[in-house]
């Protein structure tokens, strides 16, 4: 193929970012992706949820099955009574990075978290240790609730800042919101002015998955169904056995809490999954407006493409990228920008 002859002319290769909403596909494009590379790829998991040991089925990790076709980092390497942060995670992930680009692996970036995303690659403040504990209930809150229910408050309690930090701001918010829970007032400034580190080397390929949002709609809660009947219910109920205390971080993943009111009987299975499949339509919602707003994302309508088309279309900006020239032979795939 023409893609096995191609020979990367740049010291290190350019990451690939592949990010959309959830039940979007791409945990299958990555490895489709990653197994066509001319170069070794691996993947790191760009996942808020998948971070935690135990919890598979509800975050929906990937099967033993694809982790075996290509290397995945950054899934279940915390234990779900642990707390943990964007900061974090993307100091985690440039690690892992500067690993695989040194062994000449093309690293790519797989996943929805928009926080995480944005962390590893423009910065995020890196609070000292203390208040870690403070900005991760915040941050879940912005998942479960949204950013406006955060500004509004932030509203309340700091209305100054609410005036000069737009509402779609998650990260400012977060950050105005620490400190006037803490009482501060000057310290917003400082951390302004700090960005944190940002994700060395070449530019990635970043693409952004969409489809028409019915679809979108109709794939989420064909997977809720898929997620019990895989033994979602029978994972929790382990979980519990284990000791696992209920409000452990961990389980404050979407659907945890569902699945556990109904094994309390506390609402039936049935209540359960619609309440998860509208609570995942939501979250999916808040993903797309996140994404949207970044335009360095390139939007890939997989929904017009078939599995192999959508890879190619990667592949083909990726050689261009790495080898500084445009792919103009017979059989290549060619790249427009509406892609």
């Amino acid at each position: 193929m023409l893609y096995e002859a191609i020979l990367p002319s740049l010291d290190v290769n350019p990451p690939i970012v592949i990010c959309g909403p959830t039940a979007s596909g791409k945990t299958a494009l990555g490895l489709r992706v990653a197994e066509r590379l001319p170069t070794p790829a691996e993947i790191i998991s760009v996942d808020s949820r998948q971070i935690y040991r135990r919890l598979d089925i509800g975050t929906a990790k990937p099967d033993a099955n694809e982790r075996g076709r290509v290397r995945h980092h950054l899934i279940g390497v915390i234990d779900p009574d642990e707390t943990f942060s964007a900061a974090r995670f993307a100091r985690f992930a440039r690690q892992v990075t500067a690993r695989l680009q040194s062994a000449g692996v093309t690293p790519i970036y797989v996943g929805g978290s928009g926080l995480y995303f944005s962390a590893l690659l423009d910065g995020i403040f890196a609070d000292e240790e203390g208040h870690d504990g403070r900005r991760q209930p915040l941050l879940d809150r912005i998942e479960s609730e949204g950013v406006a229910a955060l500004h509004a408050e932030l509203a309340e309690v700091d209305p100054l800042s609410a005036q000069r930090i737009s509402v779609n701001d998650e990260v400012r918010i977060v950050r105005a919101l620490e400190v006037a829970l803490d009482g501060g007032s000057g310290r917003i400034r400082r951390w302004e002015s700090d960005p944190g580190e940002i994700l060395p080397g070449p530019t990635p390929v970043q693409v952004c998955l969409a489809m028409e949002r019915q679809a979108l709609y109709t794939r989420i809660d064909d997977r809720v169904h898929q997620m019990i009947a895989s033994g979602w219910v029978q994972e929790v109920e382990s979980l519990r056995c284990q000791g696992l205390d209920t409000q452990a971080p961990g389980l404050n993943s979407l659907g945890y809490a569902e699945v556990i009111a109904a094994l309390n009987g506390s609402i039936s299975m049935v209540d359960a999954v619609d309440s998860i499949q509208r609570r995942t339509r939501q979250l999916a919602k808040r993903q797309i407006t996140w994404f949207r707003r970044d335009r360095r994302l390139r939007t890939l309508r997989v929904d017009r493409l078939t599995a192999d088309q959508a890879a190619q279309r990667i592949v083909a900006e990726w050689s261009s990228r790495a080898t500084g020239f445009d792919l103009v032979e017979e059989g290549a795939v060619r790249v427009d920008r509406g892609v």
